[in-house]
């Protein structure tokens, strides 16, 4: 029975440590080869992403929020408060860092306020900051335009197009 135990809450552990934004298919392929399918997190390309966005709003996600991510640098999460969306980049490893002053540009070109604040997370790979830093774009608009400024994001600063296929995080 212990053993059993153990087995169950070493599949959980491995189950959660390959989700969210930085998770390659090497881990979910290792599983599999295993025995054991772990879900995967739903793809989309920017075009499906107001669908995504509405259902946030209508309470249809577990979360008020939702992000994107493709390749582990360009997770950008698209925050609700009172009806309206903003972004919000956190910065979890050093090659995220310099996308910070990129996304602090944009948002000035573009007049968007910005605040700069943290969830309280450890950083994956630098420490001279305790906390990772969150730049929080304060754009304050509806699912349509959001999505726009999601995806001139993705397109400017990231270099992403719209055939880039990204995971729904979390």
């Amino acid at each position: 029975m212990k053993h059993i135990i153990i087995l169950i809450l070493g599949m959980l552990s491995l189950s959660f440590g390959i989700s969210g934004c930085r998770n390659t298919n090497k881990h979910v392929q290792q599983v599999q080869n295993v025995g054991h399918p772990i879900p995967r997190a739903t793809r989309i390309t920017i075009d499906k992403l107001l669908e995504v966005l509405r259902n946030v709003q209508a309470g249809r996600t577990e979360f008020n929020f939702t992000g994107i991510c493709s390749n582990g640098t360009d997770c950008i999460y698209f925050m609700q408060e009172n009806g309206k969306f903003y972004i919000d980049y956190e910065a979890m490893s050093k090659e995220q860092l310099p996308y910070l002053d990129s996304l602090k540009q944009f948002s000035k070109e573009y007049g968007f306020p910005v605040v700069e604040t943290t969830y309280n997370n450890t950083p994956v790979d630098y420490d001279h900051f305790q906390y990772v830093p969150v730049l929080s774009i304060k754009a304050n608009v509806g699912a349509d335009s959001i999505v726009k400024i999601g995806k001139l994001i993705e397109q400017s600063i990231f270099r992403n197009n719209d055939q880039t296929i990204y995971e729904i995080v979390p």
